[in-house]
């Protein structure tokens, strides 16, 4: 039993060593500020064409993802549900593990959301809770741009 135990520990010092890191998915539930759903299209497994979305931690401000340069598994604004089962919804959805450096509990994750036809942002940022479960956003959204003319 103790020669498992040494093993199972030596090989968690050796993690940082291999580069590899520990998966994570933050989502969080967008919508626009009259409360309605913005509206996204998106091509085959690419991000939402109408937004830009970049996210960076803020102990390793150089590496960036950004849904211009990185998959849609690493980084994405898509629409997720089925009328049907459950509604229709616009997420931001970041996988923490395909970040370089492994993250922390504790860590602050910054994200920036362009609009392209307005060019309007939204800046926001995330503190790393504890664990390595779903951070689930959905019933906290987002008010993101465009902002809605007043009439």
């Amino acid at each position: 039993m103790r020669k498992i135990l040494a093993l199972v520990y030596i090989m968690l010092l050796a993690l940082p060593l291999l580069a590899i890191t520990i998966p994570r998915v933050y989502v969080q539930k967008l919508i626009l500020d009259d409360s309605s759903k913005p509206l996204v299209t998106a091509a085959e497994k690419s991000s939402a064409n109408e937004y830009i979305l970049r996210a960076w931690m803020e102990a390793n401000p150089e590496e960036v993802i950004s849904t211009e340069t990185h998959p849609i598994h690493t980084i994405a604004i898509k629409e997720v549900g089925h009328d049907d089962k459950f509604p229709r919804t616009v997420i931001v959805s970041i996988q923490l593990g395909n970040f370089k450096r492994q993250w922390l509990a504790g860590d602050t994750m910054h994200m920036l959301l362009t609009h392209k036809a307005s060019g309007e942002t939204k800046g926001w940022q995330l503190l790393i809770p504890e664990g390595t479960n779903l951070i689930r956003k959905l019933d906290e959204p987002l008010i993101i741009p465009p902002q809605t003319k007043n009439k």
